[in-house]
Order: structure tokens, then sequence, then C-alpha cells
């Protein structure tokens, strides 16, 4: 056995092995991360493996990519305190009866768009909101389970918020992707 540089304990040398085995400890806490910071390969393939299985263990994860369980926890705790990651369960809007998916689209005039935004970004019906360029400032997706529905919901929006001068309604007929998983991860 060589030996290292290093002490550990009360003054025994540590050998290189040994100190490996240390550094390697050390690398799995989780380093403070900036808020924002960026994510490195790591984090990139255990972000891979929760967007399949959102339920997986750490220690799972671990054995799959040749990682401690405990430096997956460590790093999922880091990313999430940083807001570089949250698991979330996603449902899908199909499972749970919905059969129409359409994009309200809003040309607001005589208030700014991102106060009819904040405003429609409240409503537990709207699944997302978009600041948009072009005629249109201000865009929402939402699912319905009838055709009524989302008739009511484009008077709703046209009648029931100020500012909003014309409501456009596209029905989307075919989801050719739909993957809830990626995207933006907070505002």
């Amino acid at each position: 056995m060589g030996w290292g540089w290093g002490w550990r304990g009360y003054g025994r040398r540590v050998g290189e092995d040994e100190l490996g085995n240390l550094a390697d400890g050390l690398g799995e806490r989780a380093a403070r991360r900036q808020r924002g910071s960026a994510l490195d390969e790591v984090d990139r393939r255990i972000i891979g493996v929760l967007a399949r299985d959102g339920r997986a263990q750490s220690t799972t994860i671990g054995e799959e990519l040749g990682l401690s369980g405990n430096l997956v926890a460590n790093r999922i705790r880091a990313m999430d305190a940083a807001g570089l990651m949250r698991v979330v369960a996603v449902a899908d809007y199909r499972l749970h009866g919905y059969k129409l998916l359409a994009r309200i689209r809003l040309k607001v005039s005589g208030r700014p768009p991102v106060e009819v935004a904040e405003e429609l970004a409240v409503r537990e019906e709207v699944l997302s909101v978009h600041l948009t360029s072009g005629r249109f400032s201000v865009s929402c997706l939402h699912a319905f389970r009838t055709a009524r529905e989302m008739v009511e919901a484009a008077r709703l929006v046209s009648a029931g918020i100020a500012g909003v001068e014309d409501v456009d309604v596209e029905l989307i007929n075919t989801v050719y992707r739909y993957s809830p998983s990626v995207g933006p991860l907070g505002a």
C-alpha cells in the first residue's frame, strides 16, 4: 500500500486507497449550490431517471447510475434547494376524462398583458399561461371534457377579465407529442 498525503482520525496516516475513499465520501456531500446554478452531467442523469419514474428511490437510482444512494439523495436535495429541479406528479389530462385541448389567445388593450396573464394564472382550470408576440399577447392552454365547457371558458375570459379586447380559440385536433416532463421548472 502506498502512502497518500493527509491525516485522518487521531494522527493516523492515510493510505492512497483510503484517501481515495475519503475523497469519494466528501464528493458525495452535495456542495451548496447557488440558486439557478447550472446542472452537471450527474444531475442530468439523475433527472433522467426521475423523469421515467418520479417515485424511484435514491438507492435504486444510485444502483442504476453507479452512484451511492446518499449521493443521489444529496444531489436531489441540492437541486431542489437551488431551484434547479422539483419532483412533481403530472396527470395525463386524457385519463381524467378531458377530451378536448384548446389554446385560447387574447388580444389585450388598456392594461399590461402581464396583468391579464397573472389573473389567468390563478384560475384552476387553466393548464398554462404564456405571454406571446403578435396580435394576441396572452395565450392559455385549457383541457375540456365537452365543447360546451370550451365555449363557456372563452366567454368567461372575454367577459370576465378587464382589458381583453378579442378572443381566439384554437382547438387542438391531434396531439403528436405530449411531454409534460420537459420544460422550464419555475418562474
